[in-house]
């Protein structure tokens, strides 16, 4: 029985088990993801020399391999990367979009119509309580349903991306942590049995392909004991039986970093994905409706500040922003929006005392006429501010007050004004001007404030009050100076409401004083603008009667008796604009909102206590819904990024749908190009029942055949030993 010829139907019999059992581990692991079907590999035994040449003596099994293809398996884990990082971003932003809702009439858009809305129903009864309730109402759910809830979900779905980095980075960890584990394994069982641990080398390779949707990996071969080392975004993460662990640590503020990986270099992968929600996208939507928030905040305020409500002006009046120092720029003082002040370096000058309340400034080296207009402050060596009356060349202005100064002298010029109208018990309106400068703070400010006759102004804690004297009150609004004074003898006064947008100075001339009074002859006055423009030629001759005249944009003159000359001037402003630099704004003084980003905007106390606050006229006539228009007028004017607010959030709402499309359509390709590979992979690795079933026959009758074979051999030893 231990002759050659058993020993060639031993191993048949041995061989075919073997296959068999190989079969069977196939068949068994048929549902197994990441298995690859193994096949045993059998050669020819090592023949025994004869005197009649060489004798076989059966078939040996060499080894049991895996079927795979390398190269479609690296494929695989590069396009599962893609995918990866696609269907995680894709995710993010289908949420993103159902946080802004667009459709439904509770979203930021129908909320800000709605506001708007309330708006146009107050201009039309400004005086009905009602509607001013229904503006503040309107207000509130913009800020606290709109605004703020948009700015806590983004916040959320921020909070919620850093918790996922967090939980990827510790999946990263097990991940690497057990092919460094199966590495030493692998190395073990090869070294010891000289066979392949193909299973084991299935289950690394399964953790591949996990890793590689995490990130883009790039795998390094061992070629001398099998183990690989794994590149992940330019950081060895895992080196033979050795890994690096990858710290996910959270920073605040809903951010989450990572440490002790190149985060920079990565290229894909769900890890990748999660970081540019985190740091980049949610980011920038977030701070996309910051710049709507702020836009609108400010626009409403800076046309609010310069109205009235019901009372038509304030007695007291207390800035609702602080500063951080009195003696700080209001530039640089924390104010949730700087006074939007620009300054003209002019060269040096010299002015001139004209003897009529007006002074010459001469300039060298300057360019005023393409970069001064009337109503404009320039600096005079004594330190004040003067306003220009009238740009005369590049090198000559006219401005108010009287000052001389022989010596050249560097200065600037600012385009900051604010108007401050002072009203008296008789209703009667003096207007004045003050220059607001990039060199401002609250202290100089309330000094300008208080020099106003029957104003005063204090600096408290940061804020600054307001006050008229008694019987007194004041507004920022574009009303007229009722009485800007006399032309010659003759006292002039205004009426009616200015409709001009810019600000202006209007100078009355006499060209013919008749026979030396108002009223008599032909005298006439004309009206010219700060350019020199006429406006209108008045006739206050002999048919004057005394009563007013029209001169433009709804503004009307009329004049007393009094003695007049050629030549005679007089001047005075009037304000499309009252606060040119915002300043109002920035402190928040007649304020409609505070805040100044999406989760700051609130409404102002000051609105909330007192409806009537609610400014939508312009003047302190009665029914006045000038300011309601202005506000109105806001929603179509193209104020935030040269958009209006509507289109603004469309054109972001739109951006967020273009990128969300097209993650949408790169996870769609990338899982139909992973489908395609894995259908090929199955058909290079996969374990086919009905294949299997035909080698199960196949080697059940080699064995049969080996089997029978030693049972011949049996017998004819049998029939020998009885020889």
């Amino acid at each position: 029985m231990a002759s050659p010829d058993i020993s060639i139907g031993l191993s048949g019999l041995l061989t075919s088990q073997r296959a068999l059992q190989v079969i069977g581990h196939n068949i068994a692991n048929v549902n197994t993801p990441g298995y690859s079907r193994q096949s045993a590999l059998m050669s020819a035994s090592l023949p025994d020399v004869s005197p009649f040449g060489l004798v076989g003596t059966g078939v040996t099994l060499e080894q049991i391999v895996r079927t795979k293809d390398d190269l479609l398996g690296s494929q695989i884990n590069s396009f599962t990367s893609l995918f990866g990082n696609s269907e995680v971003q894709n995710g993010i932003l289908e949420n993103l979009e159902a946080i802004f809702n667009e459709l439904s009439e509770s979203s930021l858009n129908g909320m800000m119509e709605k506001f708007f809305q309330s708006i146009h129903e107050l201009s039309v009864n400004p005086e009905l309580s009602s509607n001013r309730y229904q503006v503040l109402q309107d207000a509130l759910n913009l800020v606290t349903y709109s605004f703020r809830d948009l700015d806590k979900q983004f916040k959320n779905l921020k909070a919620s991306i850093s918790q996922r980095i967090e939980t990827k980075v510790a999946e990263l960890n097990s991940i690497t942590s057990e092919i460094a584990s199966l590495n030493q394994r692998i190395n073990e069982i090869e070294l010891s049995s000289n066979s392949n641990a193909n299973d084991m080398q299935d289950k690394r390779d399964e953790l591949i392909r996990k890793l590689s949707k995490l990130a883009d990996i790039k795998v390094i071969k061992n070629n001398q004991n099998n183990s690989i080392d794994i590149l992940l975004g330019g950081t060895l993460v895992v080196h033979g039986n050795k890994f690096e662990r990858i710290e996910a640590v959270p920073t605040g503020e809903a951010n989450t970093k990572i440490y002790g990986l190149l985060t920079a270099t990565m290229n894909s992968g769900e890890l990748k994905g999660l970081l540019d929600m985190q740091d980049r996208t949610i980011p920038n939507y977030m701070q996309l409706l910051d710049t709507l928030a702020a836009s609108f905040i400010k626009e409403v305020n800076n046309v609010h500040s310069t109205g009235v409500g019901l009372n038509g002006g304030f007695t007291s009046l207390t800035s609702t922003n602080m500063v951080n120092d009195a003696d700080d720029l209001l530039t640089d003082t924390g104010l949730p929006f700087k006074p939007s002040v620009t300054k003209y370096a002019a060269g040096t000058i010299t002015s001139t005392d004209n003897g009529d309340g007006t002074s010459t400034v001469t300039g060298d080296s300057t360019l005023f006429s393409s970069n001064v207009k009337a109503n404009n402050f320039i600096k005079l060596s004594d330190g004040n501010f003067y306003k220009i009356l009238s740009v005369d060349s590049d090198t000559q202005l006219t401005v108010s007050g009287a000052y001389t100064d022989a010596d050249s002298i560097p200065t600037d010029i600012t385009d900051g004004i604010l108007y401050i109208n002072v009203i008296d018990s008789d209703n009667k309106t003096t207007k004045t001007s003050i220059s607001i400068t990039s060199e401002e703070t609250l202290n100089t400010l309330a000094a300008k404030i208080a020099g106003i006759e029957n104003m005063n102004a204090r600096v408290s804690n940061g804020f600054l009050t307001m006050n008229a004297d008694s019987g007194y009150k004041f507004n920022f609004t574009r009303e007229l100076d009722t009485e800007p004074g006399r032309i010659g003898n003759a006292r002039a006064t205004l009426s009616g409401h200015y409709t001009g947008t810019d600000n202006g100075i209007f100078t009355l001339t006499v060209m013919d004083a008749g026979n030396g009074s108002i009223g008599t002859g032909t005298a006439t006055v004309r009206v010219t603008d700060a350019t020199g423009k006429t406006l209108a030629n008045l006739d206050v001759g002999s048919s004057y009667d005394g009563g007013y005249l029209q001169i433009t944009d709804g503004v009307s003159i009329s004049f007393e008796s009094g003695d007049i000359a050629a030549g005679d001037k007089l001047t005075f402003d009037v304000s499309g604009d009252p606060d040119t630099s915002n300043v109002l704004t920035s402190l928040g003084l007649n304020t409609f909102f505070g805040g100044n980003n999406a989760s700051t905007i609130k409404v102002t106390q000051f609105i909330i206590d007192d409806v009537t606050r609610i400014a939508a006229a312009s003047t302190s006539s009665p029914g006045d819904n000038s300011n309601a228009l202005r506000l109105i007028s806001l929603q179509d004017s193209k104020l935030t990024d040269n958009s209006t607010f509507s289109d603004f959030l469309h054109n972001m709402v739109a951006q967020l749908g273009t990128e969300t499309a097209q993650k949408a359509s790169e996870k769609d390709s990338f899982q139909a190009l992973l489908t395609n590979l894995e259908n090929r992979r199955q058909a290079v690795s996969g374990v086919s029942v009905e294949e299997e079933m035909i080698n199960i026959i196949r080697f059940q009758r080699a064995f049969q055949a080996s089997a029978r074979y030693i049972s011949v051999l049996s017998e004819i030893d049998n029939i020998l030993m009885k020889l």
